[in-house]
């Protein structure tokens, strides 16, 4: 169980928790300045009142906190609470500014702060709607006033600082919906920005056609396995292969259908093929299959299935007996050799594969200070 004051699981939630901590302390500031009001002679509400107001204040802000600490603002269509907790703040104004007297003018304040927190989220029609919801509140304390202590009012200076209350109130209205519109779309740009470069990454790993890696990132793949078998890791083995006779299908077909073969291909391998296996495409119709494998026998397991898998395909479009194979070349990779050498291995196997009569796989075997020895599987 989270007991944090502020929980850091919700991003939202953590953020939220912080503008009501923010609006908490401007409550607290307020007390403090009433409380001085009330020393001074300012305030007319008796300290037993002005205790049980302030701890209602107080009850009123901890029913907000746990409101967001339980998660029961997320059922609301504004999560952040926000227009309620400025409708409660503007009647805590109202009710100073009716116990206040010779001070009412300057505590007229209090109203700014509570609009302030309407920039985070509140649009031009709640703000507006806010704003007549205080000019009307101020009004009635005015009337109230004027029916119970009208020798504290004077009724030319309370309508002024009603006009000044509505023109500052209209202006920060303006402005702050302005600012909430400003920072929405600046949220937008943002998320489009992240879009953009999540594409330019993606393009910059991702073969645009098939979907696979491309080669610079299979290379980029080679030597971290390279790196981690360097250090003593399991190895890992490398397949090249290559579609037999694809000149034909895009000769026969168009080039489109010969699109569409190679994706069907290659979406079929990389569902067939393990996580922590690679694919990638080397170039044309070749691509090249980074297997996880130590042993070199279960990357050629492996291969065979991927091998079967490409000779019983079906394609979209194409005629029903039209069937496509590939030629594979396999090697492993042995600590401290280059991979300009493993790929080297499994392209000279491969291409024993396709001149010993394709359909089959071809490997390559590496033993310290003696050549390569060529194997085959049909």
């Amino acid at each position: 169980m989270n007991l944090r004051l502020i929980p850091t699981d919700d991003i939202d939630q953590t953020l939220r928790i912080r503008r009501f901590f923010m609006a908490f302390f401007s409550y607290l500031m307020w007390m403090v300045l009433v409380g001085y009001c009330y020393y001074q002679g300012f305030f007319r509400m008796s300290l037993q009142n002005t205790i049980a107001w302030f701890s209602s204040v107080i009850l009123m802000n901890i029913a907000f906190y746990i409101t967001f600490r339980t998660g029961l603002n997320k059922h609301f269509k504004d999560p952040s609470l926000t227009m309620l907790q400025m409708l409660f703040g503007t009647f805590v104004a109202m009710v100073v500014t009716y116990y206040t007297d010779e001070v009412r003018g300057t505590l007229l304040l209090i109203y700014l702060v509570v609009f302030i927190f309407g920039v985070f989220r509140l649009q031009l029609r709640q703000f507006l709607i806010l704003e007549l919801y205080a000019l009307t509140g101020y009004g009635y304390v005015i009337l109230l006033l004027l029916a119970n202590h009208p020798e504290k009012i004077d009724l030319n200076v309370e309508v002024l600082y009603w006009m000044v209350l509505a023109v500052v109130l209209s202006w920060f209205s303006a402005i702050g919906s302005y600012i909430k519109h400003l920072r929405s779309r600046l949220v937008k740009t943002n998320i489009e920005l992240k879009k953009a470069n999540d594409i330019i990454r993606q393009s910059a790993i991702i073969d645009d056609l098939t979907q696979v890696y491309n080669r610079r990132q299979m290379m980029k793949i080679l030597q971290r396995e390279k790196a981690l078998a360097d250090r003593g890791e399991p190895s890992f083995s490398l397949c090249i292969f290559d579609l037999d006779n694809f000149k034909q299908v895009n000769d026969t077909f168009g080039h489109l259908k010969g699109d569409m073969v190679l994706k069907t291909l290659v979406m079929a391998v990389k569902e067939d093929i393990r996580e922590q296996d690679y694919i990638a495409r080397y170039g044309g119709e070749e691509f090249v299959v980074i297997f996880a494998y130590p042993d070199l026998d279960d990357a050629l397991v492996c291969a065979n299935r991927i091998k079967e898998l490409a000779s019983n395909l079906r394609f979209k479009g194409l005629p029903g007996d039209f069937r496509i194979t590939i030629s594979m070349g396999v090697s492993r990779y042995h600590p401290a050799e280059s991979i300009d050498a493993l790929i080297g291995r499994a392209d000279t196997a491969l291409y024993r594969a396709k001149t010993t009569g394709k359909n089959r796989i071809e490997y390559e075997t590496h033993a310290c200070g003696k050549e390569s020895i060529g194997l085959s599987m049909a």
